[in-house]
């Protein structure tokens, strides 16, 4: 997933339901999972699979008005649309270029960051789909105000599929922004 940019997150109560939200003693809450598909964007900007996961969200009171967040990607699979591979506009480490539509695959990642916000509403998740996003989450739970600042995340995407030249894509945050590595590609 190439991130750009993602809404804050903030403020919690240690309380739980049966609903979507778990608390566990150290002021931290679990929410999900809730089941999620999007297009997944390669290093050209352009679509290059559909995605389909189960999102979990952990948030944790920092105690200072802010809460670390992360957005767990589970039980993720994905089916390319082609043409262009993942990593065909990456401009160091090997790489490909061309991807068939309709190969499958596995992925697994995360996003963790900050967020600030006065609002918490933990049944709002309750409502079908209201937290089947990460945009979503937020503005259900923290309010419309409320963005999520990421500060590391790492998706890897592996395929065995045979047709492949490159099988292992990984996209991850790094000193100097977003770093590359491999590709899902045909050649």
């Amino acid at each position: 997933m190439r991130i750009l940019s993602i809404f804050v997150l903030a403020g919690l109560f240690a309380v739980a339901t049966a609903t979507g939200a778990l608390a566990d003693n150290g002021g931290t809450m679990h929410f999900g999972p809730f089941a999620g598909t999007s297009p997944d964007g390669g290093t050209c900007g352009a679509a290059w699979a559909t995605d389909a996961f189960n999102r979990v969200f952990t948030v944790h009171d920092n105690g200072d008005g802010t809460f670390r967040v992360t957005e767990d990607f589970r039980d993720g699979t994905f089916i390319t649309i082609g043409p262009a591979s993942p990593g065909r506009c990456e401009t160091s480490g090997h790489h490909g270029t061309l991807l068939n539509p309709a190969v499958n695959g596995n992925f697994r990642g995360f996003l963790a960051g900050t967020v600030a916000s006065t609002t918490f509403t933990l049944a709002a998740c309750d409502t079908a789909g209201a937290c089947s996003t990460t945009a979503g989450f937020v503005a259900a739970v923290f309010g419309s105000g409320a963005a999520f600042v990421v500060a590391t995340f790492n998706f890897e995407y592996d395929s065995n599929d045979q047709t492949l030249e490159y099988h292992h894509w990984q996209d991850k945050s790094s000193p100097t922004g977003e770093q590359f590595i491999g590709d899902i590609a045909n050649q």
